[in-house]
């Protein structure tokens, strides 16, 4: 490493160290806004609902508080300038605001950003996924001003309301032709370098379900796999525990059955992980509908509905769909459904596939709807494709960031390929790098199995991750404002 980056280094560990309190303080700021992007709940100015709105607001003054300018991009997003002000001449860190619904099971309340000191973390919805990497965005922005840092590009943190539902805020702001930086970095996944992601199938599928099932209900958000899913039958109570008493115990011990005013209410319990990342997870929407298959309950066309979906949710790769299917580059298709509601006798079934990058998604969409899922009785309600994104890992940007995360971590990991999606597959030049680094406190230490992921229960934040990271990406800046024309 250069003399200038060590010396720029040692005054970040030390104004870091003085500044730990205002990291958590501002965290805590946006964890305690219930920010999830409502689309639904538009107004004039709020695109994504009011707390979307409000978060954006919040995070615009604080950046007005620390002396930078602000951009509102008509609540889309918003952005924090230092320095040169034309996008065009900027480089850019690109991170999100809004979060996934909470969800049930929570051991701290998910918006109070409670601060376990003994940890040196936050645990809250959003502390990790993305608001806590927000903050050393705007940290290293002003380490670089308060050290007098010299810089030929202006500095622009940019933060998005609408990631986790489609990134709608960034498409929109293309399609109005505003300006992006030369580059960005988009701190929403691991360091180092992230050099390819697969592209994307999103939607809806349905299919007809009436009979004796009156209500089904799993999920919240098509990004995750359910770790709840429940059903209201028309049958006695004695009738069905008897029946799911005969299933494999496997199955039982992950079943609920009592009684409502309705009729008899059967609930599955799995375990929740990210749709890029399947494997962790379990379906519950699989147990319950594995469940009503094989128990033999079902009367109607809601009998067919179930074993469809049954069959569809028995693995997340693709295989019962007969399109499972890797790449070297990027690694092994994932094919969740995450949500499902019955509603006036159709039954719903989101859709949410990551496609590695040698494969066209539209094709394989196009493939799908003419095989697996029509022979199963399902008509596609809404679908939407969107292409990969792919780097060559000797691009000297990447290799330039990875030197960088190497002498700073002493870690020789390697440029690395992901299912999940983050904008540097909708805005122009933009890389996704980092802030998840390992740490030495894990969120097992403290919280039980299934909590502490980002989109799971009780979210965390080691903050030794964001004080490490905010070193990494202010030295990032100062190398590409340097390399950079």
């Amino acid at each position: 490493m250069e003399e200038k980056y060590t010396r720029l280094l040692e005054k970040a560990d030390a104004w870091i160290a003085a500044h730990k309190e205002e990291f958590i303080s501002e965290i805590q700021g946006l964890v305690r806004i219930p920010s999830v992007s409502r689309a639904d709940l538009a107004e004039p100015g709020a695109p994504f609902g009011p707390d979307c709105r409000k978060v954006l607001d919040y995070a615009l003054e604080r950046g007005r508080f620390y002396g930078f300018e602000t951009i509102d991009h008509d609540g889309y997003a918003g952005s924090v300038c230092l320095g040169d002000a034309d996008a065009e001449n900027s480089i850019g860190m690109i991170a999100h605001l809004d979060v996934v619904p909470v969800g049930d099971g929570w051991i701290y309340p998910p918006f109070d950003a409670t601060y376990l000191p003994e940890y040196d973390a936050i645990v809250g919805r959003g502390t990790d996924d993305n608001k806590g990497p927000a903050v050393l965005g705007l940290f290293a922005m002003r380490m670089l001003r308060e050290f007098g840092w010299p810089l030929k590009h202006g500095i622009r943190l940019i933060c998005g309301m609408s990631e986790e539902t489609g990134m709608q805020d960034m498409t929109a702001l293309l399609n109005k032709g505003e300006k992006f930086p030369k580059l960005s970095l988009v701190p929403d996944s691991g360091f180092p370098v992230n050099y390819a992601q697969k592209g994307s199938i999103g939607g809806e599928l349905e299919i007809p379900c009436e009979g004796n099932l009156i209500a089904f209900d799993a999920g919240s958000v098509r990004n995750v796999v359910p770790d709840h899913a429940e059903c209201t039958l028309a049958v006695d109570i004695e009738t069905v525990k008897n029946a799911v008493a005969a299933l494999d115990p496997e199955l039982v011990s992950a079943l609920n059955v009592t009684v409502s005013g309705k009729g008899t209410v059967v609930t599955a319990t799995g375990r929740a992980a990210h749709a890029a990342g399947p494997a962790a997870g379990i379906s519950a929407i699989q147990l319950l509908t594995r469940a009503l298959t094989q128990s033999g309950l079902l009367e109607g066309s809601c009998a067919r509905a179930a074993a469809s979906v049954c069959e569809l949710t028995s693995d997340p790769f693709g295989e019962s769909e007969g399109v499972a299917f890797r790449d070297e580059a990027s690694g092994e298709l994932t094919l969740v459904y995450g949500v499902a509601h019955l509603r006036d006798g159709v039954l719903q079934l989101s859709i949410d596939s990551r496609v590695p990058i040698s494969c066209d998604p539209s094709e394989l969409c196009g493939r799908l709807t003419a095989g697996a899922w029509a022979n199963l009785g399902f008509t596609v309600a809404r679908r939407s494709t969107s292409k990969p994104f792919y780097i060559p890992k000797d691009d000297p940007r990447v290799t330039g960031l990875q030197e960088l995360y190497k002498a700073i971590t002493g870690s020789d990991a390697q440029p690395y390929s992901m299912g999940g999606g983050t904008y540097s597959r909708v805005v122009p030049n933009a890389i996704t790098f980092g802030a998840g680094l390992p740490t030495a406190v894990n969120p097992s230490d403290f919280l039980p199995e299934g909590h502490g992921a980002c989109h799971g229960k009780d979210e965390v934040l080691i903050m030794e991750k964001i004080y490490t990271a905010t070193k990494i990406y202010l030295l990032a800046l100062a190398f590409l404002d340097e390399i950079l024309d």
